[in-house]
């Protein structure tokens, strides 16, 4: 009894479950390729020059105007060490663009394989 429960339950979840998959056409594939190798070459370009200058006013915001007390805020100490995480901050920028570079080369070479292999 409970064989054929099971096998109804099973039944009735492959007929009622919404699984319709499409496949991407080459056409899709070579879309998405596109994106993804604009992606590989200016990730590392965004980390330089967008990502990490704004890692670097914001740390900089932090340090030097977001302390708790006001008397400590702007105080020249915090400004200097603002200075110093400086370059740490800029490393991060460029670490970041690097990683979504390698994400994207990743998805461009998944893409080429899936229009070869009929994914």
């Amino acid at each position: 009894m409970s064989k054929k429960i099971t096998l109804g339950v099973f039944i009735a979840w492959l007929l009622l479950s919404p699984l319709t998959s499409f496949s991407y056409s080459i056409r899709h594939h070579l879309i998405n390729m596109g994106k993804n190798l604009v992606e590989f070459t200016f990730s590392p370009l965004y980390g330089v020059l967008i990502k990490g200058p704004k890692n670097i006013k914001k740390a900089y915001s932090y340090e030097v105007w977001g302390r708790e007390k006001p008397e400590k805020r702007g105080l020249l100490r915090y400004r200097l060490f603002a200075i110093w995480r400086a370059p740490g901050e800029e490393v991060k920028g460029i670490v970041e663009g690097v990683e979504k570079s390698i994400t994207a080369g990743a998805n461009f070479i998944k893409e080429l394989i899936s229009i070869f292999f009929s994914d």
